[in-house]
């Protein structure tokens, strides 16, 4: 993504961190959600007291649907939701126990990125200012905020929690289910495949696109969210290897799946792309196993556990990709590597 190569922008910086800070609990989620929802009414400055009915609500909204929103074995403000959500709390509580106990650490964490201070500030901390205690939503929130980059960050964030969660509950993380996690084309989901049934986890273009910071991976180009340009959920092997005697890797599997504009998608056809542009998707898959988003098991589980591992299959699968289907397309950027 755009952070990653250098390029810094508001929304760039707010997708790493949603892609790539720490997991150790959904709070990042919540807390960036209500955060974004706050500043585009345009406030610069928000007390705790107004941020925790929102942030709250979130997080009860959660626990409903998957009761582990956490990897500590117990957590005071997660029982305060759960104690809620059964009855046993009333909301003026739940909204004071929020305050004491549900920022601790987010306020702190958040803006954090491998350990290290992101390169963007979207507020100050100011609970220790006796005059005006909370938090100051600096410009670059705002701007955020009220951006046409607002509503997919919405969505974005709301696909990475999701699969987060499908990692603790399902045990993908312990690579249990993980080959099962593939592309259902008529829901435009990514879904967990059992032989009882499939379950959608999320939808791709928004579990895909944070990665891609919205543009395409073929041209680079700012992708518009409309039925008529993009984004794509584009297979880089085609799809119609299937249809042939294929003898390699699922294609209908997330490590073969990239959102493309509908020029390229619609150029491309039912080809490979020209060797020269692979290695985007290597770095791609890599990047994401390297992080800790929750696809890494699944993508090591379809293209290996290394990087040697990895670049073998991939350059395997291509081979005989372009043995069965040799014409073969030139994206407009080729080698994204000059990109990265």
């Amino acid at each position: 993504m755009d952070y990653r190569r250098g390029v810094v922008t508001g929304e760039s910086v707010w997708r790493a961190i949603v892609l790539y800070g720490a997991n150790s609990a959904t709070y990042k989620f919540a807390f960036g959600a209500t955060l974004l929802e706050v500043a585009a009414t345009g406030r610069n400055h928000v007390t705790l007291e107004e941020l925790a009915p929102r942030y709250a609500e979130r997080l009860c909204e959660a626990l409903q649907r998957q009761p582990r929103q956490g990897t500590s074995a117990r957590s005071r403000f997660l029982d305060a939701c759960r104690a809620f959500n059964a009855g046993e709390l009333d909301r003026d509580t739940l909204h004071r126990r929020t305050v004491q106990l549900g920022f601790s650490n987010v306020v702190d964490a958040f803006p954090k990125l491998g350990g290290d201070q992101a390169p963007v500030n979207y507020y100050e901390d100011q609970r220790k200012n006796s005059a005006t205690p909370g938090l100051m939503l600096r410009d670059e929130l705002l701007e955020l905020a009220g951006s046409v980059h607002a509503p997919d960050l919405d969505a974005e964030t709301a696909a990475r929690w999701r699969l987060v969660e499908t990692a603790w509950a399902t045990g993908i993380s312990d690579g249990v289910l993980s080959p099962s996690l593939v592309y259902d084309p008529d829901k435009q989901a990514l879904v967990l495949q059992s032989k009882q049934r499939r379950r959608s986890v999320t939808g791709v273009v928004a579990a895909l696109n944070g990665y891609q910071d919205g543009r395409c991976a073929y041209c680079n180009e700012l992708m518009a969210r409309s039925t008529s340009s993009g984004p794509i959920v584009e297979h880089v092997l085609p799809w119609k290897l299937l249809t042939r005697l294929w003898r390699g890797p699922d294609v209908d599997a997330i490590w073969n799946l990239v959102l493309a504009c509908w020029s390229c998608n619609n150029a491309k056809g039912g080809r490979a792309p020209h060797e020269t542009w692979m290695p985007w998707l290597e770095q791609r898959n890599n990047d994401l196993i390297e992080s800790r988003h929750p696809l890494r098991e699944v993508l090591m589980a379809q293209t290996g556990a290394t990087t040697t591992e990895r670049h073998r299959t991939l350059k395997l699968a291509y081979r005989r990709a372009t043995e069965l289907l040799p014409a073969v397309w030139t994206p407009p950027v080729a080698g994204h590597l000059a990109r990265t």
